[in-house]
């Protein structure tokens, strides 16, 4: 609001504030007896009456002086009063956009945010929207922000911590505040990170119980940006000590795609009953590391990845473990639709070529600097509507002898023809890659060159397969899967934005494409 739609809530309290203090004030003092003897109860006239009892009400003065105090109307006063708050409130109200919450304290809103209504269990409810806002703010002060993430750590009976009706009440509040800046050694920060994160994993409605189901698993947490985790999947009830894990991968929040994780669980009819995964959680806050270099002068940019190679981060067990857990829904056996390899023809071949155009991109600075980029539209072109693509992609350099070494390799997985979007989902797995190598895709060492060379893959093109049910599409309408081979050059690009920062990396390192 501005001008007088900002003024005119308090203009016109202010006529209603000194026509109630007029009508209060009248109430109190204007009713004089003014030298005239009379009932203080009801006002009669005492001239002639002998005595100090009313005749009129049965009212008894204590003394003559008695009669000729001023009467007071209390009943009118307080009706005023009680006006004169409704309408300051309601006023308060208008000026602060009609919502009533505005008006309550921060330590009441605080105590009464466990019983905050949410639309549906999942939508933010309104005690929680007001905190929000009060936080983002900054109307908070030190001791309310940590009682208020007292209670978000803690959670209630209805929803204890990272459980879908805790997000629904809390988890509105922490994004809002881990969006600002965190120091690590802030109370919130720790309290942030014991939340455990929500645990979200995906399989095909349908899939044969005798073979490996292929999993999406995907995370929502609620600690601070720049956080990463070492994630170690189990069945519930297994012991960490003796037991390794089935999948075991790096997490980090700040990230540049938010794409699930793709493995694989052990086929259906060994899975325990009920199906329970346990995912051990150990995170570190990696920009504590920034924080501190910048207290000692040092300034690193926020999107610099050079961090790690000036100040190695801590380790995992840094912190204290969390577990998250989930029920994994049984698949349906259903038997796979029967699918052929195809080897294509010069029009597919020319899409393949063209999905990967874009090339091989270079952040200088940065700790992995190389991302390829793929456009997935080009596979939506209704020549695959039946076909099925799992693609391994190389980057191979070929020196002067002809020699060939593979320097960086990359699975990605779709399925082929329009989709419920235009276009179809894809999935990748993370690359293996050799870095110091790739530099030299930018700068060829003389008499060498470097090309993108791009082969079906059967086991992949199945994984594209579970993708189609897991996007509700009917995986028989998928007959083909494509089995060619093609080249092309490698396009290289420098680039000046946003570093690309990867979601998901394995916990021990990059792994290098000849790695046995």
């Amino acid at each position: 609001m501005n001008g007088w739609a900002q003024w005119e809530p308090w203009a016109v309290g202010g006529v209603i504030a000194v026509l109630v203090a007029g009508f209060i004030a009248r109430a109190l003092f204007s009713d004089r007896a003014r030298g005239r003897p009379r009932c203080h109860r009801c006002g009669y006239d005492f001239e002639g009456v002998e005595g100090l009892t009313c005749p009129e009400c049965g009212w008894t003065a204590r003394t003559p002086r008695d009669l000729l105090k001023t009467r007071r109307h209390w009943f009118k006063a307080i009706v005023g009063v009680t006006l004169l708050i409704l309408a300051a409130g309601l006023i308060r109200l208008h000026a602060a956009g009609g919502n009533p919450l505005l008006v309550v304290p921060d330590r009441i809103m605080i105590a009464l945010l466990p019983i905050d209504p949410t639309a549906g269990g999942t939508e933010i409810g309104p005690i929680a929207d007001e905190l929000r806002r009060r936080l983002m703010a900054e109307e908070l002060d030190e001791a309310e922000v940590e009682s208020l993430f007292a209670r978000i750590a803690s959670g209630d009976d209805g929803a204890p911590p990272g459980s879908e009706a805790w997000r629904a009440r809390y988890g509105g509040l922490v994004d809002a505040w881990r969006s600002r800046f965190v120091r690590p050694g802030d109370p919130e920060a720790k309290v942030l990170l014991s939340i455990p994160p929500r645990l979200e994993v995906e399989v095909p409605a349908s899939w044969p119980t005798t073979r490996a189901v292929p999993v999406e698993l995907d995370f929502e947490d609620w600690w601070p940006i720049g956080t990463e985790a070492m994630v170690e999947l189990r069945w519930q009830g297994q012991d960490p000590v003796t037991v390794p894990p089935m999948v075991r991968i790096g997490f980090r929040n700040r990230a540049s795609v938010g794409r699930p994780h793709g493995f694989e669980l052990p086929p259906a009819d060994t899975w325990p009953e009920p199906a329970i995964l346990e995912a051990t959680v150990r995170p570190r806050f990696v920009d504590s590391e920034r924080l501190r270099l910048a207290e000692d002068g040092i300034d690193v940019p926020e999107d610099d990845d050079t961090i790690t190679e000036l100040v190695p981060p801590p380790p995992f067990n840094s912190m204290p473990a969390t577990i998250a857990i989930t029920e994994v829904a049984r698949p349906l056996d259903l038997e796979l639709p029967s699918i052929a390899a195809w080897v294509g023809d010069q029009d597919a071949d020319a899409a393949v070529r063209r999905i990967f155009a874009p090339g091989l991109r270079r952040w200088d600075g940065t700790r992995r600097p190389f991302a390829i980029r793929f456009d997935v539209q080009q596979a939506a072109e209704k020549l695959f509507k039946d076909v099925l693509f799992g693609l391994v992609v190389e980057l191979v350099e070929v020196d002067a002898d002809g020699g060939e070494s593979v320097h960086r390799r990359s699975r990605i997985w779709l399925p082929g023809g329009p989709g419920p979007n235009g276009y179809w989902r894809s999935r990748w797995g993370i690359s293996e890659e050799d870095g110091d190598a790739l530099h030299r895709a930018f700068d060829p060492t003389p008499g060498s060159r470097w090309f993108m060379r791009i082969r079906g893959d059967e086991e992949l093109a199945r994984l594209a397969l579970a993708s189609v049910v897991n996007q509700g599409g009917d995986p028989a309408a998928f007959t083909r899967w494509w089995s060619g081979t093609v080249n092309r050059p490698l396009r290289t690009t420098e680039e000046t934005r946003r570093p690309f920062i990867r979601r998901w990396f394995h916990p021990d390192g990059v792994r290098r494409p000849d790695a046995p």
